[in-house]
């Protein structure tokens, strides 16, 4: 199965987290691993938060991962569908989680992809295939 990694599990890779990064590796030696562009908008909206010395060497960080992946997904008209069903399930159960997450969710579930992420909040989704990396 194909994986999808959320923002926060990027941003682990980023900071060095060693055992995020060697899962990724191990992953990707057999399964393709994929970021969406939500994501990568929200990588680079941090980056440009950070002072002037340090953003430029963020934004090459951000872009050597990425291209270490598979691709980076577009949001389709089908991941727009996914999320308007998602939108309307957690709100008319009142469990809204991020909007940003949401799309990343419809990203994974509307290609069929397991969502490597360690954010809680993405368990109130129903159906959803979820790997947390930071966990043994």
């Amino acid at each position: 199965m194909a994986y999808l990694l959320d923002t926060s599990t990027l941003s682990f890779i980023l900071n060095g987290n060693r055992t995020v990064y060697q899962r990724m590796r191990t992953a990707g030696a057999t399964e393709p691993v994929y970021s969406s562009a939500i994501s990568e908008g929200e990588l680079v909206f941090g980056a440009l938060g950070a002072g002037k010395e340090r953003r430029g060497e963020l934004r090459d960080e951000i872009s050597q991962l990425l291209a270490d992946l598979a691709a980076v997904l577009p949001v389709t008209r089908e991941v727009a569908l996914s999320y308007a069903r998602l939108m309307r399930d957690l709100a008319s159960r009142g469990q809204m989680i991020g909007v940003n997450d949401i799309w990343i969710a419809a990203t994974a579930m509307s290609a069929g992809m397991t969502l490597v992420t360690s954010d809680s909040g993405f368990r109130r989704i129903e159906g959803i295939s979820l790997e947390d990396w930071l966990q043994p």
